[in-house]
């Protein structure tokens, strides 16, 4: 059986960012209805940064933000992110949403996975983001106090936080003062440090 065959796909709303889609198909002799949403046609994905500021004289910090995220009418702790451009490299699209978001001045790390395309929620929808990991120099007259650009509608707060075992305990500390909600792929870089000998 393929499961990649297409019987109909039917468009049901289309959005400026979303379309709502309903994916009609046959499963082992039986019709079945998928309801999802992807981006409209061109888009190029998202990008998805985990920025390192990396210091001469103390440990390095990851950059952190809150993000007001209106479907659930919350700040919500994540990575920088963004749509990509039609314009540029991922790369690039990356580093201008580091300093958009952020006000940090970064540069793409020597990292082995840098570029891997995830899907964060593929059973109803059919986005994708490519991973990319940057540098940062906390130690950079550029970076000492910098200032963010954001577009007139985002609502973002920057936060540093420690690499290592204690950025689970901080990620919750800090959800729990703030009443923030925690995004999926944040939490699993902050579990993978628990498992960092």
């Amino acid at each position: 059986m393929d499961f990649n065959t297409k019987v109909d796909e039917q468009l049901i709303y289309e959005g400026k960012w979303l379309h709502f889609k309903l994916l009609h198909f046959q499963v082992n002799g039986h019709q079945k209805v998928w309801e999802y949403v992807e981006r409209p046609p061109g888009n190029r994905g998202g990008v998805d940064i985990i920025p390192i500021i990396k210091y001469k004289d103390k440990p390095s910090q990851v950059i952190v933000i809150a993000n007001f995220r209106p479907p659930i009418r919350k700040f919500c702790l994540e990575f920088p992110a963004g749509i990509v451009d039609p314009e540029g490299s991922i790369q690039e699209n990356g580093l201008r949403e580091i300093k958009e978001e952020t006000g940090y001045t970064a540069q793409i790390g020597q990292y082995q996975y840098n570029g891997v395309r995830i899907r964060n929620d593929p059973w109803k929808s059919t986005e994708h983001g490519l991973c990319v990991i940057v540098d940062v120099d906390g130690d950079s007259e550029v970076n000492i106090n910098p200032k963010q650009h954001l577009e007139s509608d985002e609502n973002i707060i920057v936060y540093k936080m420690s690499m290592g075992k204690t950025m689970t305990d901080e990620i919750l500390q800090l959800a729990k003062e703030k009443d923030y909600e925690i995004a999926g792929l944040l939490w699993f870089f902050a579990l993978g440090q628990q498992f960092n000998n």
